[in-house]
């Protein structure tokens, strides 16, 4: 968010709130999840986090 925050990307800046505002959520969730949904949460993160590495790295 910061680099989004430097360069004036406010298009960038709202879309990574806005998943910041998810994870927020799915944190919540597991608190009360069963392992299937642990596993899907934790896949989904790890693919995102892929995602934010590329995106940086470019």
């Amino acid at each position: 968010m910061m680099t989004a925050r430097r360069a004036g990307d406010q298009q960038r800046l709202e879309e990574l709130a806005g998943r910041l505002q998810v994870c927020g959520e799915d944190r919540e969730r597991l608190s009360d999840a069963g392992p299937g949904e642990i596993v899907r949460i934790t896949e989904l993160y790890t693919e995102r986090l892929k995602v934010l590495e590329a995106d940086e790295n470019n």
